[in-house]
């Protein structure tokens, strides 16, 4: 397991756990039970966090198609895994994209609700699709993280049986 994919997935729990708590405290404003500028400031916080940890993944599968790209230069059976570390990349893309949107926009028109430019069942909407679009993409991130690793493991696997052969 790599170090840069441990933290990742650990990143994404903390994206969940963090998320949830965003939601959550938006329903306490609600109750009378947290401030509004708690929520805006812990809410605005989170979703750096979260933004910060979706595009990481982004950067993440695209270095580690470059470097199987590199590193498959020339194996025969090497465009398999490059096809499946493609697939895998794919895969992620609009998930993480669709996430980073919504949790853009339930941020962006939190502001409008607060100042009631906005009637605040928008940003509950926003709000609610960004927590269904985040927790998909955490866990999917997680499963393909994952899985990637294991395709390097066994890119590199054929790498070292290659260079031992004459």
């Amino acid at each position: 397991m790599s170090f840069i994919g441990m933290i990742l997935k650990l990143l994404h729990r903390a994206s969940v756990v963090l998320i949830l708590a965003a939601v959550l405290m938006g329903y306490g404003v609600a109750l009378g039970r947290v401030s509004a500028g708690a929520h805006i400031a812990y809410g605005f916080a989170f979703a750096l966090v979260i933004s910060f940890t979706h595009a990481m993944t982004l950067f993440y599968f695209a270095g580690m198609g470059v470097s199987m790209r590199r590193a498959a230069a020339g194996v025969r059976s090497g465009s398999a895994f490059l096809e499946q570390a493609e697939s895998m990349r794919r895969r992620l893309a609009l998930p993480l994209g669709l996430a980073l949107v919504t949790l853009m926009a339930a941020a962006i028109l939190g502001g409008g609700s607060h100042t009631r430019t906005l009637p605040s069942w928008v940003h509950h909407i926003v709000s609610l699709a960004a927590l269904a679009s985040n927790l998909f993409a955490c866990a999917r991130s997680i499963r393909l993280i994952r899985a990637n690793e294991s395709v390097i493991q066994e890119l590199e696997a054929r790498l070292r049986g290659d260079a031992s052969r004459p």
